[in-house]
């Protein structure tokens, strides 16, 4: 045993050397290990191909950004084609100078580039549709008309990828606008309330411009920016918070029981998906404890948890006694608790979304939603047929991460009502041609109706068909069986 032990180590090592000498001799290995990540490079047959990305956090020497003003616009180099990045926290008086520009000048073809827009899009009213043309990687409420019209462009991407395509530069981004909280006294401002992928797209960016919100939320961990990081700002308050979620139903509220009964224990690191059922399901966790948060969001929920003690932190790994996110959407209610708050870590999505990050905490409970699952596991979440109402998103990166949880004991959870909105079982034999299939049957372990809670992993395609029928609508179990 000694021997193969020895063997395995010399073999690992040896081949660690051939790769340090590999490095070496292709004249990088110096800076891979100076720079470490902050330099992207990919090794490959015949080439390696490197992109400097540099530090948003880092002061450039002598350098300050410059107030727009009339004689002076943010988009003067602005022309036909460009690419623009808009941060999820819109900066709406940036979006508002940009519309009057692009008029003003006839620019036209310009693509925006917004991954999750929430609130209404005045790029997307009508009489801009000449100039814009929105590339997203999430259908929702905000822009799923022009998505379902083809006036609009839909990536399906997992959000921790978001970050690659502009560090990777299979993106090239001309502008790039975010809302940022006032510099300090060092010269330092914040990204606020959603990290996301605003930092990939500052670093990919030629043209930097930032809303300067006094009300923005001063956060830590991956959300600081340098000023001299910016060439342009132009300040603009604006309110950040969103419209409350409306009252979870009474189905949505027994699903909701049920993943807190059954499926949460204390001590488990939660992720909570940004739909009714899983508001439920944090409003309902006030008797549990000790329980951690990584999540790719953070909603008004928490911050009763935290208040109650609930949530504490403390059994996680990832970053101990602090919440993990990269974007915190609700009402102000939110915005206000992570304002100056040191237990929230706001972090690149790139990383807080990464399922071998996620897996490293304990009971890692993952709770997403679903819209139709047929009988062998296949969760549609991004749209039914051909309407897109939603996007990957983290889903399968946070189910993929409690799945592999290192304790062995994470809890991947799938939640929907057995009903459809038009009255249909969301249970099916076939799924609706044209889902946007999320989580494939590989995927899916736990599945929760109104009806009950279905244990997928390891069963064969005749017992998954069952376990899924014994949680259907029970007007539609005869049929399902057929």
């Amino acid at each position: 045993v000694l021997f193969a032990k020895l063997s395995d180590t010399m073999w690992h090592t040896v081949t660690h050397w051939k790769k340090l000498s590999m490095l070496k001799q292709l004249n990088i290995y110096p800076k891979i290990f100076k720079n470490g990540f902050r330099n992207i490079y990919t090794i490959g047959l015949s080439k390696v191909e490197k992109s400097e990305l540099h530090e948003p956090a880092a002061p450039i020497p002598g350098k300050f950004p410059e107030w727009a003003s009339e004689a002076k616009s943010p988009f003067s180099s602005l022309k036909d084609g460009s690419k623009i990045y808009i941060q999820l926290t819109t900066p709406s008086v940036l979006v508002s100078e940009l519309c009057r520009y692009v008029t003003q000048h006839d620019i036209k073809g310009i693509e925006i580039l917004q991954s999750f827009p929430k609130e209404p899009l005045l790029y997307l009213q009508p009489e801009y549709k000449k100039y814009f043309r929105l590339n997203t990687a999430h259908g929702n409420e905000a822009c799923h008309e022009v998505l379902n019209d083809g006036s609009a462009d839909f990536i399906p991407i997992a959000t921790s990828e978001l970050p690659l395509l502009f560090r990777k530069r299979h993106i090239n981004i001309d502008f790039a606008l975010v809302t940022l909280t006032p510099p300090d006294k060092h010269g330092f401002c914040s990204l606020g309330a959603h990290v996301g992928s605003a930092r990939s797209a500052i670093q990919n960016a030629k043209v930097i411009v930032g809303q300067v919100n006094p009300l923005a939320p001063v956060t830590y961990g991956d959300s600081t920016v340098h000023n001299s990081r910016i060439d342009f700002l132009v300040y603009g308050s604006q309110p950040l918070g969103f419209p409350a979620h409306p009252a979870p139903s009474l189905t949505e509220r027994k699903i909701a029981q049920l993943v807190v009964d059954n499926l949460v224990e204390d001590g488990a690191t939660i992720q909570l998906g940004l739909d009714r059922i899983s508001a439920a399901v944090g409003s309902m966790l006030t008797n549990h404890k000790n329980i951690g948060v990584h999540s790719e969001a953070i909603t008004d929920e928490i911050v009763d948890l935290v208040n109650l003690g609930v949530i504490d932190n403390t059994k996680k790994r990832v970053r101990r006694g602090r919440i993990v996110a990269s974007y915190a959407v609700g009402t102000q209610k939110i915005i206000d608790f992570i304002n100056e708050n040191p237990i929230i870590s706001m972090c690149d999505i790139g990383w807080t979304n990464l399922p071998e990050v996620i897996a490293r905490n304990p009971r890692v409970t993952a709770v997403n939603p679903g819209m139709e699952i047929d009988l062998t596991g296949q969760v549609v979440s991004g749209g039914l047929g051909d309407d897109i109402t939603s996007g990957v998103g983290g889903q399968i990166e946070f189910i993929r991460g409690a799945s592999l949880s290192l304790d062995g004991q994470g809890r991947p959870i799938i939640t929907l009502s057995s009903l459809k909105p038009d009255g249909n079982s969301a249970i099916v034999p076939l799924l609706t041609p044209g889902g946007g299939v999320v989580c494939t049957r590989a995927h899916v372990h736990y599945v929760v109706t109104e009806y009950g809670i279905a244990f997928l992993f390891g069963k064969t395609l005749r017992q998954r068909a069952y376990e899924l029928i014994q949680i259907a609508h029970p007007d539609f179990r005869e049929s399902l069986e057929k």
